[in-house]
């Protein structure tokens, strides 16, 4: 009798395991059409926001006059670094993408630039006129390829999950099927644009320094388990080690979640410096709902977790808040003088309170103890060196890089001319004005041009 159980217990089993995997392989397909889905909406935003660039690009170059020009330029910079953020939410793991987030983020900031030229009352000169013109041709042609991809996914050819769950098996795999997609085709292209280098407080070079991280290098658990420690309250399922990074300035470790609770089943990814251990950047791609907090509730929000994480002595400096959710920039602050390049952002959902962004590559390559000089002018001196025509609301002192990767002692006079508010910066050593900023100031936050 005992010989007919063990096959019958076996043939229970068996079939009982047949059908939780049925189950299973039926729950992860519903999960990965969720994700695909998620990313699409992504991609598709992501490609308006570069066709809305290259046409406000082109306006720009026709328009005759001098405000028509800034404010298609200034539509420009908006367009770009939108384009960036959804470049980076999508699951694309290769050095075309880097290059691509690179030329994005650089044309906004070389089309700042021009903006402030254009707001000094001075007409773009034909070198620069070339320039605009190149970046237009790079942007008309990225644009053409994301829709020459977009219509690839929309016949049913290789689908973004595809590419994230290959990149978990085979990367060598997914360069291939980028091949497809003309990505590296991209990148070939977009390795012959210009180097954008100018002087601006948020340069893209400012990045290329040597990170000034200090600390013991850490393994790839070691940076789960700080993964887990530093967003405890996101209720994560389980955090696990998907790959190192290696082509950026800091190397680390790149780490997938899934969350339990409302949000069941939303993926978010971080990055771990593989020295000291930081959070380098985080992200939640979740949709919002309607907005229920306001902007001081947001940045006390944003202050509260720095410094759950550590990080002292940051000031809040300029938000912009769209889609339920709001960016904030903080900025370190020694001695009461603000250190611009030492740049945290962090962005919170609006109907929740929640964190669901998080970026320090600023802060974390540039961060360091500085021997900040007395200012050999005085600030009733410095305010001498200002247009009469100006009035003053407020006055700090401020670190501010300049190009050469170099750092100069300002005094940052925040004034109004008229109905404009703007930023002025005087030398602290030889009261030579070393920039001036528009501060566009909307009801979604104030923008710096």
């Amino acid at each position: 009798m005992r010989k007919y159980i063990i096959p019958g217990v076996l043939s229970i089993a068996l079939v009982a395991t047949a059908v939780w995997g049925y189950y299973q392989y039926g729950e992860r397909n519903d999960y990965h059409t969720y994700l695909d889905i998620q990313f699409q909406r992504q991609f598709y935003d992501m490609i308006g926001h570069v066709e809305n660039l290259q046409v406000d690009l082109a306006k720009a170059m026709v328009s005759g006059s001098n405000p028509e020009t800034i404010k298609h330029l200034n539509s420009t910079v908006q367009q770009a670094y939108l384009a960036q953020e959804k470049m980076t939410q999508l699951p694309f793991y290769h050095g075309a993408i880097r290059r691509t987030e690179e030329f994005l983020s650089q044309l906004g900031d070389y089309t700042t630039a021009m903006v402030n030229k254009s707001l000094e009352g001075q007409h773009l000169e034909p070198d620069e006129m070339q320039t605009l013109e190149e970046l237009h041709q790079y942007a008309n042609y990225l644009s053409q390829q994301l829709i020459e991809l977009q219509q690839t996914v929309a016949a049913g050819g290789i689908k973004f999950g595809d590419l994230r769950r290959e990149g978990n098996r085979d990367l060598g795999s997914v360069s291939d099927q980028m091949k497809d997609f003309n990505l590296i085709d991209i990148e070939e292209r977009i390795n012959e644009y210009p180097e954008l280098i100018y002087d601006g407080p948020f340069s893209e070079h400012l990045k290329r320094v040597a990170p000034k991280l200090e600390g013991e290098t850490i393994s790839a658990q070691q940076a789960i388990d700080i993964a887990n420690e530093n967003f405890a309250d996101q209720n994560f399922d389980e955090v696990v080690f998907f790959q190192e990074i290696n082509n950026t300035s800091i190397k680390g470790y790149y780490l997938r979640a899934t969350k339990n609770g409302a949000d069941e089943g939303q993926e978010v990814s971080m990055a771990i410096s593989q020295v000291g251990g930081h959070v380098v950047w985080y992200l939640d791609p979740r949709e919002t709902g309607e907005s229920q907090l306001d902007r001081p509730e947001a940045i006390e929000i944003a202050e509260e977790f720095l410094e759950k994480l550590g990080y002292e002595n940051m000031v809040s400096t300029y938000l912009m808040a769209y889609e339920g959710q709001t960016i904030i920039n903080f900025a370190y602050e020694q001695d009461d003088v603000i250190v611009y390049t030492d740049l945290i952002k962090v962005k919170v959902a609006l109907d929740n309170g929640e964190i669901i962004g998080f970026e320090t590559e600023g802060y974390l390559i540039n961060h360091h103890e500085r021997d900040i000089p007395e200012p050999k002018l005085t600030e009733e001196e410095a305010q001498e060196k200002l247009s009469s025509a100006v009035e003053v609301d407020n006055v700090r002192l401020a670190l501010i890089p300049v190009a050469g990767n170099h750092e100069i002692l300002t005094y940052e006079f925040k004034v109004q001319f008229g109905e404009d508010r703007y930023l002025i910066y005087i030398d602290a050593e030889s009261g030579e004005q070393r920039q001036i900023l528009l501060m566009i100031e909307e009801e979604d936050g104030t923008l710096v041009i």
